[in-house]
């Protein structure tokens, strides 16, 4: 439901604020949030961006929605490098 009516201006903030609130182990539960992510990144990539720099995301999460943003061919490759670099080892 989020991916198809949520990611508008309107609630992307809330959004945001769902996905940041979603703690669980499962692994296809984090990919779900992952990709979510990027999806909302595409869409609203200065909003996604700020959320990406302070949330509660577990590092598999974090690491798997900037490789989500990198893997999309609507990326630029400067903006690439700049979400490789925030990466968490």
């Amino acid at each position: 439901m989020i991916l198809n009516f949520y990611i508008v201006e309107d609630y992307i903030d809330e959004v945001l604020n769902i996905l940041n609130n979603i703690h669980h182990d499962g692994y296809y539960v984090k990919m779900a949030v992952a990709w979510a992510i990027s999806y909302c990144y595409i869409s609203f990539p200065e909003k996604t961006l700020d959320f990406l720099k302070n949330n509660n995301l577990d590092k598999f999460t974090y690491n798997k929605s900037l490789q989500k943003i990198i893997e999309s061919n609507r990326v630029d490759k400067d903006i690439k490098n700049l979400i490789r670099s925030m990466k968490i080892k």
